[in-house]
């Protein structure tokens, strides 16, 4: 398969960061965040001329916009996106303020949004491309302390299912991953030490993505929903 060109949002750490690790041999990587310094520790350890840095805020539209048209002057058309940024807190709905209700459906829902915005008419012109966005169990199981990042996560899993339903006829594959606990820095240091032994590590997820995109070719495969949990189940 030639190389294809794959827009990885919060890749400067956690599972984006093994995603694009997993990723970018062989292939046109472009990387955001909001941490220069990370991403270009990251793409150091491939050559410069299979990989962008394109750093941004998905909760910001304009530096969506702006790192979408870096990606595309640099490698050509997005062929996969792959939204991985988000954010978490969890908090008691009483104690959960109206701002950080407010952050977290900007990073995890409208930045979703955002990204898919960038790419998808390009996507349409040329009847191809894939959109993997990884997304969380706790957009079907309900949690205690959760209502926000819930429900960020629950409205991004609705926006792309009715996206792969609008876009099936334009040869375009949109992918949903419900992903359970997972070893990084999304939880804080006290849930690692405690439970981390029985988190699924972020290279899990990596290979999971890399999986779904050697189907990217394959004009009979969707892989429409993969769920991964740990072995031992939830937390």
């Amino acid at each position: 398969m030639a190389p294809l060109h794959i827009w990885i949002t919060g890749a400067g750490r956690g599972i984006g960061a093994a995603i694009t690790r997993e990723l970018a041999s062989g292939n046109h990587c472009t990387i955001s965040g909001r941490n220069r310094t990370s991403l270009e520790a990251i793409a150091a350890d491939f050559p410069s001329d299979m990989m962008h840095i394109a750093p941004c805020d998905v909760a910001r539209h304009e530096d969506v916009m702006a790192a979408h048209q870096s990606a595309v002057a640099r490698f050509g058309p997005v062929n996969v996106l792959i939204n991985n940024a988000g954010i978490a807190s969890f908090r008691p709905f009483i104690e959960t303020s109206i701002d950080e209700f407010d952050h977290q459906i900007a990073v995890n829902l409208r930045g979703v949004f955002s990204c898919c915005n960038a790419v998808v008419p390009m996507m349409i012109e040329r009847r191809e491309g894939m959109i993997i966005t990884i997304n969380s169990i706790a957009a079907r199981t309900t949690f205690t302390a959760c209502s926000a990042y819930g429900a960020s996560k629950s409205g991004a899993l609705a926006l792309t299912q009715v996206l792969r339903a609008e876009l099936r006829e334009h040869g375009i594959k949109i992918c949903d991953v419900l992903v359970g606990a997972t070893d990084t820095d999304i939880w804080a240091h006290e849930m690692r030490n405690d439970h981390g032994h029985r988190m699924l590590l972020d290279s899990d997820v990596a290979q999971s993505v890399s999986t779904i995109v050697d189907s990217y070719t394959n004009p009979r495969l969707l892989f429409e929903e993969l769920t991964i949990r740990p072995q031992l189940g939830d937390l």
